[in-house]
């Protein structure tokens, strides 16, 4: 494969991720509220599904750019990381290691659950930070549009009290 290819395939598995995440927390957002435990399966098969796709972009990345080098990929990270923050710090790829491990059982905990199919608020959270960031270093400008409507939407919401259970008033609901 030409390294054309390769770009293609990192770049559209990174948006198909990105847009099955977006979908899930929509889901878990707003929609899986509602105590309808096939709404949670729906959050469960779209979160399994983004993590999948995540995986996927992930050796796409370390196949076409890095070529299976740790180092490669090491520096590329601490490089966007120093343009966008400046700080020339590789390390959030050992950070990305760690939440896609955790991401990972998350999603195969959530098919083992028979009583309900939602993820722990504090994983949604970090998981959140984790895309926005990557969003930030990794992404092109334009990305901060969609980005920007979706927090947007997250914020409405949380004012308007969309995301508080009929019977337990928390918000965030604790689904732990």
């Amino acid at each position: 494969m030409d390294s054309f290819t390769g770009r293609l395939l990192i770049l559209w598995t990174v948006r198909i991720a990105v847009t099955l995440y977006a979908l899930a927390m929509w889901r878990y957002l707003f929609l899986s509220r509602s105590g309808r435990k096939n709404g949670d399966q729906r959050f469960a098969i779209l979160w399994a599904s983004a993590w999948l796709m995540t995986v996927v972009h992930v050796v796409c990345a370390f196949h076409f750019q890095h070529h299976w080098s740790h180092t490669a990929a090491w520096q590329h990270t601490s490089d966007m990381t120093n343009r966008v923050v400046g700080l020339d710090w590789g390390g959030g790829l050992i950070v990305n290691y760690v939440f896609l491990t955790w991401w990972g059982i998350d999603a195969g905990r959530l098919f083992r659950r028979s009583d309900t199919a939602t993820s722990s608020t504090i994983f949604v959270a970090v998981a959140a930070f984790m895309f926005f960031n990557a969003t930030a270093v990794f992404g092109p400008p334009w990305w901060w549009i969609p980005v920007s409507v979706f927090i947007a939407a997250v914020v409405i919401a949380a004012i308007c009290g969309r995301w508080r259970r009929p019977d337990s008033g928390q918000f965030p609901p604790n689904t732990d």
